[in-house]
């Protein structure tokens, strides 16, 4: 609380002569005896004129009519800013001041006619647009790092399939992907960011998920900033708040996934959402009519990648560790993606099969 200087000046000088302990000269200015010794530093090297208070929130207070015509202004044109009444009324203060005018009187979220509205869009039908993303990695203090990787319709918000992973690989895009397309049928569009995992880097050639996506006949639209991908990262951040915290101190990824698999789940099919005035997002969505079995899914759905087989008699890919049958050791080998399965190939001859394995 700031105090006159005469008070000060008494208090100091008491405090000199010894008249005063630094305790009873903290209470009489209501300072903290930092403060007060501070005080007493200045008053030494400056006089009376170190007792001056210099802050500028002390010199620049508004008076009661000025408040008062800072609110009028804001009720006549809700469309001004703090900084813009500041300026209109010729104020010493800052537009912060003014806005704690404003958050105090609660005009601070008058609803405000915009020169250009914003537009925003939604598929009219559900599959005409699904969303893809990569969450942001969570660090789970028992696991370690894990990105979500979904799939959402735009129109319902319904999410078709969505899994936790160790990474950002092509291969889970492609997992995630294989599981929505056989769970909800192939959508007209797609809608995602230009990552490495959807999109080709160089403009000759093209991204896996680019050929396949021709292949199913989704065209795929390109979002050039988040704000874009909207819902889903709408979305996000509701897993953050609702799913994530119950989970934080998960044990596994395995754990992870079967306990989202059940919050998904409700989230689909009985969370109501007020947007949608309080209808679920299941409700909101049908299967697309472009619906493949499995076995038509994973013809079009084959992922080849080549791979030197070690000395172990072991290949790597996307970060898992596969025992070969020997006879292989040192040689090339083609392993042949198909859903959940992999086939070892050499020279057009299959060896061996295994179920992938994904981190």
């Amino acid at each position: 609380m700031a105090q006159p200087i005469e008070k000060k000046l008494e208090v100091v000088a008491q405090f000199l002569r010894k008249e005063i302990t630094i305790t009873k000269a903290c209470e009489e200015l209501s300072c903290t005896p930092r403060t007060f010794l501070s005080m007493r530093k200045r008053f030494l090297e400056e006089g009376v004129e170190g007792l001056k208070d210099h802050r500028g929130g002390n010199n620049r207070k508004l008076t009661g009519d000025q408040i008062e015509d800072v609110k009028e202004l804001k009720k006549q044109d809700a469309w001004r800013s703090s900084r813009n009444i500041r300026d209109k009324l010729g104020l010493s203060v800052t537009g912060r001041a003014v806005g704690k005018i404003l958050k105090k009187a609660g005009l601070t979220k008058i609803n405000i006619v915009r020169i250009k509205p914003l537009q925003t869009f939604e598929a009219d039908s559900p599959n005409d647009m699904w969303q893809t993303d990569i969450m942001g990695r969570i660090v789970f203090p028992r696991i370690g790092d894990l990105y979500l990787i979904a799939t959402l319709d735009d129109h319902s918000r319904f999410v078709p399939a969505g899994e936790w992973f160790a990474s950002q690989h092509k291969a889970h895009v492609f997992w995630v992907w294989y599981n929505s397309l056989l769970m909800a049928g192939i959508p007209d569009k797609m809608l995602q960011d230009r990552g490495s995992q959807y999109k080709a880097n160089s403009k000759i050639g093209e991204a896996d998920y680019q050929y396949y996506a021709g292949k199913l006949g989704i065209e795929l639209v390109w979002a050039k900033r988040a704000q874009t991908k909207g819902k889903i990262e709408k979305f996000w951040r509701f897993v953050q708040s609702d799913f994530v915290p119950e989970v934080l101190r998960g044990e596994s990824k395995q754990e992870v996934n079967e306990k989202f698999k059940k919050w998904l789940h409700w989230y689909n099919w009985e969370f109501k959402s007020e947007y949608f005035e309080n209808k679920t997002h299941g409700s909101r969505w049908y299967p697309s009519k472009r619906n493949p079995d499995k076995k038509n899914l994973d013809a079009l759905l084959t992922v080849w990648e080549r791979r030197r087989v070690t000395k172990f008699n072991t290949v790597s890919l996307y970060g898992v560790w596969y025992k070969v049958p020997p006879g292989y050791m040192m040689c090339r080998v083609w392993l042949k993606i198909v859903g959940d399965t992999i086939y070892f190939q050499s020279m057009n001859r299959l060896f061996y099969k295994t179920h992938l394995r994904l981190k």
